[in-house]
């Protein structure tokens, strides 16, 4: 179970990081994928912010510090699997870790919210549902 905890943190953090990196490089065009013709009706890209492009901050400085809450929540819950697997990071931080990591992952989900990042809102979701609420794993899985 310890394995399998931590390859989803690892992974799930891999996909958060990934988000970043459109963040980084200015955008002459429009900002995001085009939506597919079955979701054409969703006001926002994917990958666009319906926040930032609102308040008209979509191509400014803001949009690198959106970049780096990704990053950092991607690294967060990367270091979470490898603390609950015991491998470089503390074993005692993994839980704090997957909380901020997962936390800030809500947060930039909710922000850029599209249709087709249900599945990443979910994820993060329940990170805090089984951290927070159920109080699971118990520490005696992970040790």
């Amino acid at each position: 179970m310890r394995l399998i905890i931590s390859i989803l943190l690892i992974v799930h953090g891999l996909i958060v990081a990934l988000q970043s990196a459109g963040s980084f490089k200015p955008v002459a065009g429009p900002i995001g994928i085009e939506n597919p013709a079955w979701i054409a009706w969703w006001p926002t890209r994917l990958g666009q912010s319906w926040l930032l492009s609102g308040l008209g901050l979509e191509k400014t400085a803001v949009i690198a510090i959106g970049g780096l809450l990704w990053l950092v929540g991607g690294i967060a819950l990367i270091a979470a699997g490898l603390g609950a697997f015991g491998f470089i990071v503390p074993l005692a931080w993994w839980r704090n870790l997957a909380l901020l990591g997962a936390g800030i992952s809500l947060f930039m989900l909710l922000v850029h919210f599209h249709p087709l990042s249900i599945l990443g809102t979910a994820s993060s979701l329940a990170v805090l549902v089984a951290l927070i609420w159920l109080r699971w794993p118990p520490a005696s899985l992970i040790q």
